[in-house]
């Protein structure tokens, strides 16, 4: 059986009591997912854009899906913190694919008129609409020649709610969202997480996202997200992946911008087992700025695969990539990323860096730089490296007196920070930069709870 076969079986048998615990704008293009998925099937390695991570094999175990809705009798605001230290954030939980109802309090603290809420419970304050943006950037078939992403139509097909965050136009949030997406199960489990960010015109917000990971059992994630960028707003997105060996994660992101928005996605991957990201930019109005920058820290066996695609659509707009790899043991780092300019989109503006630090000559890193261009007087440019420490360097610094462990640490951390200090929150980069720097320590090994993501 195919692994994909699986699933579409489940959605025939259980769609009644899928759809019955499922928000009403998450039933309506099921059926459309399901014959692709059946006519397409899940992507393996022969897959153009998944020749570095297998879905198909990914899938294919029997993992539990939780079609109730069930939550742990646990409520997360009682029992967890999740705050990096000075940093007041509006603190919201989703427990494996469950969004969990946040406290009065903590709503009240949203300015008037920002929605942070599960799509069932906004369908019954504002019926009809999450129509217009449910799904509609996912469906945009972007890979030309191969059609629909095999893994968000698997999402589609079975994700049952999702978390919407919605700022009104011209309001402009001084305080982070920070939303803690924690995996818990008593088995194997896989979670479906669907996720609607909308940014109105002039509107700024910045998310932080922390994926955390309870006990022993095996657990398999998929996420689709969606960013709409209104014109001249602002979304600032961040990722901190501190899970364990037997977590694997896809997650797809797609965000479309109207003219002068910009859109940052900030990943940096600290412990995992498998982690894929796939991010999918359209830049559709005049002067739209897409930024994108991940840090991996990666030993063992485990496996870190970013894939982006930028789509200039319009003149005057700009990209800038910048991805940084520590691989040790007989980890495996991957990076493919691809700037496609549209004819008439002049005076795009796009640079696309990727560097591999092998630290163990069994690590391996994989790198595909792309550039396709169909408009003029354009400047894109695109470079990749991989190597091994430099022995000057290292040599130099061990003539001062520092021993070679602790200036093999500082030079791999000197080579991640180039990417962390793009973060424009203040203690959050001090956080990251002492996660990171325990994490080079050995000393962050893997997620022992929700309090490991910055609580002392």
């Amino acid at each position: 059986m195919n692994s994909e076969q699986q699933y579409i079986d489940l959605f025939r048998a259980h769609r009644d009591l899928l759809e019955q615990h499922a928000a009403p704008v998450t039933n309506r293009p099921r059926e459309e997912a399901a014959a692709l998925l059946e006519q397409q099937g899940l992507p393996d390695r022969k897959t153009e854009r998944y020749k570095y991570t297998d879905a198909r094999a990914a899938f294919a175990p029997n993992f539990g899906v939780n079609l109730k809705r069930l939550l742990p009798k646990a409520d997360p605001y009682d029992t967890f913190r999740c705050q990096v230290p000075n940093l007041s954030t509006s603190l919201f939980f989703v427990l494996n694919d469950v969004p969990v109802p946040a406290p009065l309090h903590t709503q009240s603290l949203l300015p008037e008129g920002v929605t942070v809420d599960s799509f069932s419970r906004v369908e019954k304050k504002r019926p009809g609409w999450l129509e217009a943006f449910y799904h509609r950037a996912a469906s945009h078939e972007r890979d030309f020649k191969t059609g629909h992403d095999g893994v968000t139509l698997l999402n589609t097909m079975l994700a049952q709610d999702g978390l919407l965050i919605h700022v009104p136009a011209g309001v402009k949030l001084k305080t982070p969202i920070q939303v803690v997406n924690m995996s818990v199960a008593a088995s194997d489990f896989l979670s479906l997480r669907r996720v609607l960010i909308v940014a109105e015109e002039d509107a700024e917000v910045s998310v932080l996202f922390c994926e955390h990971a309870e006990g022993t059992p095996a657990y398999l994630t998929s996420e689709v997200m969606e960013v709409y960028g209104g014109v001249n707003s602002s979304v600032s997105l961040y990722s901190i992946e501190e899970t364990n060996e037997r977590c694997t994660a896809f997650r797809n992101i797609f965000t479309e911008q109207q003219s002068g928005s910009r859109v940052t996605c900030h990943s940096v991957t600290l412990t995992c087992g498998t982690s894929r990201t796939r991010l999918d930019a359209r830049l559709k109005g005049e002067g739209a700025v897409c930024e994108a920058f991940g840090a991996v820290i990666a030993d063992d066996t485990r496996r870190v695969d970013h894939n982006v695609l930028v789509e200039h659509l319009a003149p005057g707009c700009q990209s800038d990539m910048l991805y940084k790899y520590v691989l040790d043991g007989s980890s495996v780092g991957a990076f493919a990323g691809k700037v496609y300019v549209a004819p008439g989109a002049d005076k795009t503006l796009s640079r696309q860096t990727h560097a591999s630090l092998c630290a163990s000559p069994t690590s391996r890193a994989f790198s595909q730089p792309m550039l396709e261009i169909y408009a003029d007087d354009v400047s894109c440019n695109h470079g990749s490296t991989t190597g091994k420490l430099d022995e000057a360097a290292l040599f130099y610094m061990r003539q001062r007196g520092i021993p070679e462990a602790e200036a093999r640490l500082l030079l791999q951390h000197a080579f991640i920070n180039e990417v962390l200090r793009h973060v424009s929150i203040p203690h959050l980069y001090d956080r990251l930069a002492f996660l990171t720097d325990q994490r080079f320590r050995g000393a962050l090994r893997h997620c022992q709870g929700c309090h490991r993501c910055g609580v002392k």
